[in-house]
């Protein structure tokens, strides 16, 4: 069995500030397959302000919208069970954490088998079992092109365990994009997931997930660092 193991989505247990979207932009800058959309030498930015709905990555030719795949629910405990964080001697080069003594058990992920339980119909008629899934879905109906983070670690997978268990990972967001064909948006969509130590990337292209890129983590300094000091 592959096993998935949660990524914390910030660093402020270590670095004030730091959110999923500044290693999600080093994914996107170490991805041949997204240089090629943009001119030569010119690097994906992060958009500073997101007042008017911006998208949260752009080059002069190319802009992209991040989405995280994960559970209001986990988020929610998870975000209560976050240490304390003391960072009055930065200056000294020390951030101290105090872990909560007592912390909440953390529910189980469904985002995926939640998706993959819907039908086209439902989708059609928003029924909605849960407010991620409506989450979701709004997110998808947008006229944007998006890059769905699944913030998960599939880890020790081998070629056998490869075939067997990521293509049905994949499969659960086959109703929801043909959905988003439906709308006629014009634009693209991208499934990533990490899976040991490469990003890889996925484009939903004539109603499947078609392989596009790996990006390998250590291209992305912002996520060793996070990862390095996650206490999740």
């Amino acid at each position: 069995m592959v096993m998935s193991k949660y990524l914390m989505l910030n660093g402020k247990n270590a670095f004030p500030n730091v959110t999923y979207e500044d290693f999600l932009i080093e994914v996107i800058n170490g991805s041949k397959f997204f240089r090629s959309k943009c001119s030569f030498m010119e690097h994906y930015m992060l958009t500073t302000e997101q007042s008017n709905g911006e998208d949260d990555a752009y080059t002069t030719d190319y802009q992209l919208d991040f989405k995280l795949l994960v559970g209001e629910n986990v988020m929610r405990v998870r975000n209560r069970n976050m240490p304390e964080v003391d960072y009055s001697q930065t200056s000294q080069g020390f951030v101290f954490t105090k872990t909560k003594k007592q912390v909440e058990s953390i529910p189980d992920e469904t985002i995926l088998s939640d998706l993959e339980k819907y039908s086209i119909e439902d989708l059609r008629n928003a029924q909605y079992v849960n407010n991620t899934i409506k989450s979701v879905v709004k997110n998808i109906e947008k006229p944007k092109n998006l890059f769905m983070y699944y913030p998960y670690e599939f880890l020790n997978v081998g070629v056998l365990e490869y075939n067997l268990c990521i293509p049905k990972v994949l499969n659960a967001f086959n109703n929801l994009l043909t959905y988003r064909d439906e709308l006629n948006l014009g634009k693209d969509t991208f499934v990533c997931i990490k899976v040991n130590s490469e990003f890889e990337i996925f484009e939903w292209e004539n109603g499947k997930l078609e392989y596009r890129d790996r990006v390998n983590e250590y291209l992305c300094s912002n996520y060793l660092g996070l990862k390095a000091y996650s206490v999740y």
